[in-house]
This record gives structure tokens, sequence and C-alpha cells, in this order.
């Protein structure tokens, strides 16, 4: 995997989520993920498209959103993922990928990327077949964590080698 095609997105989420919500982030070891994504509260998938093709399908506990819209929008601790808070945490990915974009740009790389999907529920499960999938983990000074999970249609990946 092009180092090219990781660095932005995670220079891009440590800033975005300092800037939009005072958390400081560092990077948690990168692996590559195999079978589904699973996640107990939110995923927000973003899609790829120019430059590479691939998603970046952001992974969130419903503690971690909640601390996050609550910093977003100012005000104390939100207990609950109401519609409010969940479109703040999307607005939040969208800015992510957007940014991330600004800096693939930078790097001769141009790149679209969707609006965001938020998928929420207990024990999801979302599969992207013919991709290899780079987890990111982003982990914030209280130790709970975000993870990045990117992934790249493998037939691109194979021609850029």
């Amino acid at each position: 995997m092009k180092e090219e095609y990781i660095d932005p997105l995670i220079s891009a989420s440590a800033e975005m989520i300092e800037q939009v919500t005072g958390f400081k982030t560092t990077m948690g070891e990168i692996y590559r993920r195999d079978g589904p994504y699973m996640s107990e509260s939110i995923l927000v998938l973003i899609g790829i498209t120019g430059g590479f093709h691939g998603s970046v399908v952001m992974s969130f506990s419903k503690v971690v959103c909640c601390k996050i819209a609550s910093a977003m929008m100012g005000c104390s601790l939100i207990a609950e993922l109401d519609e409010i808070a969940k479109s703040a945490i999307g607005e939040l990915c969208n800015m992510i990928l957007g940014y991330a974009a600004t800096l693939f740009s930078r790097g001769k790389i141009v790149v679209d990327i969707t609006p965001p999907t938020i998928l929420t529920g207990d024990n999801i499960q979302l599969s992207i077949p013919n991709t290899v999938v780079i987890c990111i983990p982003l982990i914030f000074e209280d130790d709970s964590q975000i993870e990045i999970n990117v992934s790249f249609v493998e037939d691109i990946l194979n021609k850029s080698r």
C-alpha cells in the first residue's frame, strides 16, 4: 500500500478532529483488516473516486460519538445519539475527507468524495468486496479511539505497484 494513499487521510483526520473538537489524537498501529467492518454504534461511509477508487469507513463507539458531537456543538455531554448528534459526526467525517481530498491534490492525485452515509445500530457488519482494507486507529487522550478503515479496489493497487 502506497503511503501517498494513507498519509493524507491520517493528517486530515488528526488535524480536523483537533480543529473542530479541540481533542488531540495519536495514531495507533496500522493494520490490514480481514473480514467485514463491525461496529456497535456508528459507521460513516464515504466513497472516493477519481485518482483511485475506494472508500473510507469511520467507526465510532456511542461514547466517542457523544463526546465528539458535544464538543462540536459546544454543549454539555450528549447522552444519546439523536439526529443532530449523528449529523455532527457525519459532518466531521465529510470535513475530514474534504480536507484529505485537498491534501491528495497537493500530491497530484485528484479525487472526489461522496456524501457521508451513516449507519447506526447494534452489531453492524459491512462488507465491501474486492478491496484491500487498511485500518488506522486514532486514539484520544482518554484512550478511547475511532477507526479509520480505508479500502481500495485491488485492481488499482496492483496497477500502482
